[in-house]
């Protein structure tokens, strides 16, 4: 039987890590100086071109900081990772962000008063993403939830970072929506007094949760009735290797490892193994805008069910994509930027093969990485075609 003190909390700390100093920016200079490490890494690593980026004096800021509480992370006095919380009633937030995050709704179950939490802008120095870094910066938030008797903390994330958020405790809710810059993102929540699901899932935040004694459980059967009680959502954490196996067979019609190119010549096992490891499974509603010309991809994305269509600006023409094959270009390994607008045509379901998870999936099971590696140089060498064109 697995005991608490067995949970896949935070990892041990090296002494490179264990110099890692976490704290809140209180001063103007400390606030200009992550400003200038977000524009570093959404900028010049990312590439990304958001409209309140100050390309003069390379920072990225928003309205949201000016009364947010944002965390930072030290390897002595250089910034290496940071994000930001925003506490506050309903109407102190953007309508925005009221709509997308279906904070009207929350408010109807929440008491006169009750405050929610708003984190974002979440990154980490490259040199220290696999690292403790990410793990520390997340617990200090929950720290702060739980210091401002938080019952629900949001955020919102493209579908590669989905597993993470998943395994820190968050749920997917409600429908994805197109941010300026960002493209299609999914909503998520954190129910901060949800112990057993901090539990199931492994969250590092569990070891802080399990010690506290004020819970308030009353908006877990609330939220389960409003957005679970029907929901065909497949947590990444909670769905065992031979369920999603077993999901994955009924919409292919066959076995994955035969249906995927990238699973050729891979055993059941290994294929379970894998994508049970580095894939999430997202729903997404017609209309939906699932990839954007010009956007940099982190993970590769394979229709599982339902219809898109992709539009080629550069020489108009539009192709539709059938269940099985890929969504896009391919962002497992390298990062290149998409060549087509993709949309929805009819409720998808999507497998996310997240290139934040394939790295450590390499590290333990090298072979199949390998494989898996050299499937991916044949379909580059030998593209298929998924449908036949046709000129718009």
């Amino acid at each position: 039987m697995m005991k608490p003190n067995d949970l896949n909390t935070i990892p041990c700390l090296n002494e490179e890590e264990k110099a890692v100093t976490i704290g809140l920016a209180t001063t103007a200079e400390e606030k200009i100086e992550i400003y200038g490490f977000r524009y570093r890494i959404y900028a010049e690593e990312m590439a990304k071109r958001f409209p309140n980026m100050d390309h003069k004096n390379k920072l990225l800021y928003d309205d949201l900081d000016d009364w947010a509480l944002i965390v930072y992370a030290k390897a002595g006095s250089e910034i290496i990772g940071t994000l930001r919380v925003n506490i506050g009633q309903i109407n102190d937030f953007p309508s925005f962000w009221i709509q997308v995050l279906s904070l009207n709704k929350f408010s109807e179950f929440t008491k006169n008063n009750q405050q929610f939490a708003y984190t974002s802008k979440f990154m980490v120095a490259a040199a220290y993403r696999n690292s403790t870094v990410s793990y520390l910066l997340a617990i200090e938030s929950y720290q702060l939830y739980c210091q401002h008797q938080i019952q629900f903390s949001f955020g919102v994330c493209n579908f590669h970072l989905l597993r993470l958020y998943e395994q820190f405790g968050f749920r997917r809710f409600g429908r994805n929506f197109i941010d300026d810059g960002y493209g299609l993102l999914a909503p998520y929540v954190l129910l901060v007094d949800d112990i057993a699901h901090l539990r199931a899932v492994r969250s590092p935040f569990y070891r802080a949760a399990r010690k506290r004694v004020s819970l308030d459980s009353q908006a877990i059967p609330w939220f389960y009735k409003e957005f679970e009680e029907n929901s065909k959502i497949l947590n990444s954490q909670l769905v065992s290797q031979e369920e999603l196996w077993e999901f994955l067979y009924t919409r292919f019609g066959t076995y994955p490892n035969q249906a995927l190119p990238i699973l050729q010549d891979l055993s059941d096992i290994e294929a379970i193994k894998f994508l049970h490891s580095c894939g999430v499974v997202v729903h997404c509603d017609a209309g939906d805008q699932i990839t954007c010309q010009g956007d940099t991809n982190y993970a590769l994305n394979i229709l599982i069910s339902g219809q898109l269509r992709s539009a080629n600006i550069s020489n108009s023409v539009t192709t539709h994509i059938t269940p099985a094959h890929a969504i896009g270009v391919n962002g497992l390994v390298n990062h290149p930027k998409h060549t087509e607008d993709i949309f929805a045509t009819t409720t998808t379901e999507i497998l996310v093969l997240s290139s934040l998870a394939f790295p450590k999936f390499s590290n333990a099971n090298p072979n199949i990485a390998n494989n898996i590696l050299q499937n991916i140089s044949r379909c580059d060498r030998y593209p298929s075609h998924r449908l036949i064109a046709t000129a718009t």
